[in-house]
């Protein structure tokens, strides 16, 4: 019965939002960014970094979904912004260009793709159409798509856009390598032609300087000098819940809880390895992945097998991938640990005996309760 009138009022919100756009034409530049992981931190980075020579405006937390945007435009979009820093997220095709159709992107970038949201868009080439609708979108004259080349989906699909490419270790218009990491932060350069600049973060691992580097891209190619980006590169702070460090006295908390991809989950234990201390692992796996569910969960247990001191999979049926995982490369049954929710799981953390060592836990995928029956 509502169906008619709750349409009504969507289009009418879209309108005004295209209207609001429209009357900024030619003062302001639009910027997409979509992927199947890392758009929201690039998201995050890039504004920093497009706030040195720019007023931008970005779409706050995971304000992702069309309706998210219009309201983004309708109540947030002032005279004075220049950039509008726009993230899209997708579950079904064509949601990325609906985004488009509204808010115009001059320029956009692909972060990722992956089995993310498998489920509902039931095959890896549609996630890649879904993701590539952000390029079609842009003019053909001067809009330019920046896409990541580690990703293998990416850089084999056909783009007749302008781009520019960007990597970790070279072959790309932008590329970083020479990475160092620590505890204490990450070391990289950032090569672009003949130029290249030596940047510092504290953020940690090579999943970070990856999603950094695609905004260095941007930024630097829409006019703001390499030597402009090193000391906001050095002030970029994690964002909340993705691989952000939480530091204690007896324990370093990596909260990772809004991850749940394959690629970002690995780059977690990766961050995971580098601490000093004994490492524990609290996740109930990945979601909506489809048919490769079950086999994606059992090879990040047995990615996290050859990493953790200790393992708490959580969710009696999450857990029986990951399980089956750790079994298969041998890990101690007496180091794993099956709770049947978070706060059991935390519990058991706090119960478990280190002989001194600092706990280092990982909290890899935080999934709502009915993921964890």
């Amino acid at each position: 019965i509502n169906y008619p009138f709750e349409q009504a009022v969507r289009g009418y919100f879209i309108n005004d939002a295209k209207k609001i756009l429209k009357a900024r034409k030619g003062t302001l530049v639009v910027i997409g960014i979509t992927g199947s992981y890392g758009k929201t931190s690039t998201k995050f980075f890039l504004t920093e970094l497009l706030s040195q020579k720019y007023n931008v405006l970005m779409t706050p937390a995971s304000f992702n979904t069309t309706m998210g945007v219009v309201r983004v435009i309708r109540e947030m979009l002032k005279p004075s912004h220049e950039i509008f820093v726009c993230e899209m997220g997708a579950r079904t095709v064509g949601e990325i260009k609906e985004i488009c159709d509204i808010v115009k992107p001059k320029h956009g970038i692909i972060t990722s793709i992956g089995p993310q949201h498998l489920e509902t868009f039931k095959s890896i080439d549609n996630i890649i159409k879904t993701k590539f609708e952000l390029a079609d979108s842009l003019p053909d004259n001067d809009g330019i798509i920046f896409l990541n080349y580690d990703n293998e989906y990416i850089a084999k699909h056909e783009c007749n856009k302008n781009k520019v490419t960007y990597s970790l270790g070279g072959g790309t218009d932008y590329y970083a390598d020479n990475i160092s990491v620590s505890e204490n932060g990450t070391q990289f350069t950032v090569h672009n032609g003949n130029e290249e600049k030596q940047f510092a973060t504290k953020l940690i691992g090579s999943h970070n300087v990856q999603n950094i580097v695609g905004a260095i891209a941007v930024a630097n190619t829409l006019g703001v000098p390499f030597a402009d980006l090193v000391m906001p590169v050095k002030r970029l702070e994690c964002v909340p819940h993705r691989l952000q460090i939480i530091k204690g006295t007896n324990k370093t908390i990596i909260d990772d809880a809004f991850n749940s991809n394959p690629t970002g989950a690995k780059a977690a234990l990766d961050t995971l390895a580098v601490f000093e201390g004994f490492k524990i692992l609290v996740s109930p796996g990945m979601v909506e992945l489809g048919e490769k569910e079950y086999e994606l969960n059992k090879r990040f247990g047995e990615q996290a097998a050859e990493i953790c001191d200790f393992v708490i999979a959580v969710g009696e049926r999450q857990a029986v991938p990951i399980v089956d995982g750790l079994k298969a490369k041998g890990y101690p049954e007496e180091k794993t640990y099956v709770a049947k929710n978070l706060n059991e799981a935390l519990a058991k953390v706090e119960n478990i005996k280190t002989g001194g060592e600092k706990k280092i836990v990982l909290l890899e995928n935080d999934l709502p309760d009915n993921y964890r029956e």
